[in-house]
């Protein structure tokens, strides 16, 4: 079981979803990296980090167009990516993005109030989560279709703020995008580096505030 203890006035533990939670993001490459080739791009995994790692569609669309042999649109690109992003959903029905180590971490959390806070939009992540059976771990969600303004503005964390009753807490995040938004929003901002890490990454991160 993992606890907080008294001595430290965390309250408040916030996940990104994909590239996190899930292991989705090697997923979105592929899809991105098959959509843009026609165009004569190029999409390496590292280009996609830099480029749209954490970001919505059209930033990802803003970023690629200068290396492309024509216009990336999202009204001449919506069919493509709409099939994409049910394709991700299908893989993910098949086999879970969450790891089973992540499952039993989130179940064993107590003392906090725990949220998550994602670009994706509500349909793509909720069935996941049930399906991992952790739909129920999480006291509140932000999802990309809650939002005006994305990471790395700080709007995404002000909502989580305001819906989890929290000023501050710990954020886990795999992007820069993410990392920026939640360092905004008065949050401390944790970075992932694989989705396989998380639970010792917590696990070294509440040591570290219980012994402060």
């Amino acid at each position: 079981m993992i606890e907080k203890t008294k001595r430290n006035g965390t309250r408040a533990i916030i996940f990104d979803y994909d590239g996190v939670l899930a292991d989705t993001e090697p997923l979105y490459w592929k899809t991105w990296a098959g959509l843009v080739a026609p165009y004569g791009v190029r999409l390496s995994w590292e280009d996609y980090c830099r480029l749209g790692r954490g970001r919505r569609d059209e930033h990802m669309l803003e970023s690629l167009s200068p290396f492309a042999s024509a216009p990336l649109r999202r009204a001449d690109l919506e069919q493509q990516i709409e099939q994409g992003k049910q394709k991700i959903r299908e893989w993910c029905a098949q086999k879970s993005p969450i790891d089973r180590e992540t499952v039993q971490m989130l179940k064993e959390l107590r003392g906090f109030r725990i949220g998550m806070v994602t670009s994706s939009d509500r349909e793509a992540v909720e069935s996941v989560l049930r399906a991992a059976g952790i739909d129920g771990c999480f006291a509140a969600c932000v999802y990309g279709d809650d939002l005006h303004r994305h990471k790395p503005h700080p709007e995404p964390y002000l909502l989580m703020a305001e819906r989890l009753g929290v000023q501050t807490g710990l954020a886990f995040e795999d992007s820069e995008a993410g990392l920026a938004s939640a360092r905004a929003a008065g949050f401390t901002a944790i970075p992932v580096d694989a989705p396989v890490r998380l639970p010792a990454i917590v696990q070294e991160s509440l040591s570290r505030l219980n012994h402060c």
